[in-house]
């Protein structure tokens, strides 16, 4: 199954990619919506491809399901953390469906509204609450919180996505026709969507504390660095950088400026980029042998990368952004597009300083990869009762 949704995702990545080409440049005629270029920022993709998305997603969800079937049997209650974890799984591909809504024919408003609900509340809500059940997942597994404590905050952050995500989407809604009250709502409701994924790691920061003031080997050590990197960055990233673009007064003069993009770098990689790496080491070290682990080299990868990242957002982007927010508030917001402007040699200083972290955050990402090749020449063999699990 998972080679076939390997190649299921070969299949839609390429044929979307060809179509997207296909259709901006006029070859499809009447076909684009189908096959080509939808015409929607983030929602490119064309129908047929967006239908095989689903598809391999829902071949993943049934990948998923199988792994934990016999912990869905010998967990009675059906509110407890592996049931959540499949409820989770469940959502991923069920909210994309909100891509359907939009058609050829469609209300601009209405199909930009839909647009968001794929693009934010799928990605930054449903994303999120299965991030956040995964790394409750693990922390359990490496005894740093109890199973209690994790699925109470799972609540908590459903609850704050049903109360607050949903709302919080209106910070999208400024610009594209929907009522004034939409202004004032999404510019509340967006920053409190930080808050369980906070809380979780520092409470799971606490009992690390403990087993190490008490001499316990924690063998799982840079995995949890860099999920505690990963809540880091959800504060400074989806909360802090996230908030400040979010408030009308801002957006009205920063609108798809530099601290956008420093906003989604933090926050893409920040939160999901270093998540995906703590589970990638996680797994890798359940598999390898455990005299062949060493951590030198995932040290200096997560050092590297997150020093990197944070000169990218905060040393030229930031910096940038808030140069343009002035300009803009001087002048008005065409200034800003203006040759003029963009050849000024602060900026023009500031973008050539970002190959600093940018070079800094790819020597991180080289070791990483190192490290994973290195270790996958290592793997143990599994024992008897992994065997008949498989």
């Amino acid at each position: 199954m998972v080679d076939i949704l390997f190649w299921a995702l070969v299949v839609v990545v390429i044929g979307s990619m060809l179509g997207e080409w296909l259709g901006v440049n006029g070859y499809l005629g009447n076909q684009w919506f189908l096959f080509g270029h939808q015409g929607w920022e983030y929602l490119e993709l064309g129908r047929i491809w967006q239908i095989g998305l689903v598809a391999g997603m829902a071949i993943w969800l049934f990948i998923v399901y199988r792994g934990i079937y016999n912990g869905l049997k010998k967990e009675r209650d059906k509110g407890g953390l592996i049931h959540l974890l499949f409820y989770a799984s469940i959502a991923v591909p069920a909210f994309y469906i909100f891509a359907f809504f939009i058609h050829p024919d469609g209300n601009f408003t209405m199909s930009d509204y839909w647009r968001w609900w794929v693009v934010h509340l799928w990605v930054e809500g449903i994303f999120e609450v299965f991030a956040v059940v995964i790394i409750g997942y693990m922390l359990v597994n490496m005894n740093l919180i109890t199973k209690s404590s994790v699925v109470r905050m799972l609540y908590f952050q459903i609850i704050l996505l049903l109360g607050t995500g949903v709302l919080g989407i209106g910070h999208h809604y400024y610009y594209n026709g929907s009522p004034e009250s939409w202004i004032a709502i999404g510019a509340v409701f967006s920053a409190l969507e930080i808050i369980p994924l906070t809380l979780l790691v520092f409470e799971a920061n606490d009992h690390y504390k403990l087993l190490k003031e008490g001499g316990v080997h924690f063998p799982y050590k840079m995995t949890f660095w860099f999920l505690i990197a990963t809540s880091l960055w959800n504060i400074v990233g989806a909360g802090v950088t996230g908030f400040l673009i979010n408030l009308p007064a801002v957006n009205y003069f920063e609108h798809g400026q530099q601290l956008t993009p420093a906003h989604a770098h933090a926050a893409m990689m920040g939160v999901y980029g270093m998540f995906a790496i703590a589970v990638l080491i996680y797994s890798l070290r359940n598999i390898v042998n455990p005299e062949k682990w060493n951590d030198k080299l995932l040290k200096w990868s997560f050092w590297t990368m997150n020093i990197g990242l944070f000169g990218m957002v905060f040393v030229s982007l930031t910096t940038i952004g808030f140069i343009q927010l002035k300009e803009a508030y001087e002048k008005g917001y065409w200034s800003l597009r203006t040759s003029e402007f963009l050849q000024k040699d602060i900026i023009q200083d500031l973008l050539l300083i970002r190959a600093v972290p940018d070079t800094v955050f790819i020597i991180g990402v080289v070791l990483l990869v190192i490290f994973c090749v290195k270790v996958l020449f290592h793997l143990r063999k599994p024992n008897q009762k992994e065997e008949g699990q498989q």
